[in-house]
């Protein structure tokens, strides 16, 4: 036996030997990065529209308006023009050709008074929110009723010469 005996035989147990590994950085260009696919983008709504947009008979690219500018327009003076020209004909019995006599200038005033009221916001292209009854479809349906209704009155106070109501 050897001086001093053995290393079990001293109470100790050999831990088994690790070895240690030595661990190389070298400095490298980093891999390049695969490039994102390009998604399209969703397209930017106006905040504004021209005129022209504004008098065009197709409504515009991210309009907020149900129709076109000139069926929402027509259809509200159609709905002012028939509910003002049948009541002053049933308070008068004057036909409408002869109310537009007796005062043109208020009634052409009253026209491109609501005509710019109507552009403004289509210009501006804000969006109306629907209110109970108050819809924009509800709008263009009964401004479609009003241009029939007018043109029907018109028609009738034409062929007859006499005031319809």
């Amino acid at each position: 036996m050897r001086r001093g005996g053995d290393a079990t035989s001293r109470g100790r147990a050999l831990a088994p030997r690790t070895a240690r590994r030595a661990t190389a950085v070298r400095a490298s260009e980093e891999p390049a990065a695969e490039p994102a696919p390009e998604v399209p983008a969703a397209p930017a709504v106006p905040t504004s529209f021209t005129l022209a947009q504004a008098f065009a008979f197709s409504g515009p690219e991210g309009s907020n308006f149900a129709g076109s500018g000139p069926e929402i327009m027509n259809g509200r003076l159609a709905m002012l023009g028939f509910v003002a020209a049948a009541g002053a004909e049933i308070a008068t019995g004057e036909p409408v050709y002869q109310q537009f006599g007796e005062a043109p200038t208020q009634i052409l005033l009253t026209i491109a008074l609501f005509t710019a009221a109507s552009v403004v916001p289509f210009l501006s292209n804000t969006k109306a929110e629907d209110a109970g009854m108050w819809t924009r479809e509800k709008e263009l349906l009964n401004g479609r009723a009003a241009m029939i209704g007018m043109l029907a009155l018109l028609g009738f106070e034409a062929v007859k010469h006499v005031p319809c109501l």
